[in-house]
């Protein structure tokens, strides 16, 4: 199965090893997962990119140190991506 167009390296290889593995074809509703998996992905290398340039804390509203904007957006991405992987159910009927 191709990959989508406007996926970045990471969400490519992603569509790749799970295609690899699955047949999503006959399943639009976990082929789109996916594909919204695979942006997420692209996503979070952006922000680690991001974050590996810029300083781990920044100044906070009140002027406190805080964690990048990077890091935390990133970690919510990250659970965002597990979330959808989750959705897609890979899981043998007889693992139940």
């Amino acid at each position: 199965m191709r990959s989508p167009a406007g996926l970045g390296k990471p969400g490519r290889k992603l569509w790749r090893e799970i295609t690899s593995e699955f047949d999503l074809e006959s399943d639009p509703d976990k082929a789109e997962l996916l594909f919204q998996a695979c942006k997420t992905a692209d996503q979070i290398a952006e922000l680690d990119e991001a974050a590996a340039e810029a300083p781990l804390t920044v100044k906070g509203s009140m002027g406190q140190p805080v964690i990048s904007p990077f890091i935390a957006e990133a970690r919510v991405q990250r659970g965002l991506l597990a979330q959808l992987l989750a959705r897609m159910n890979f899981a043998d009927p007889e693992d139940d």
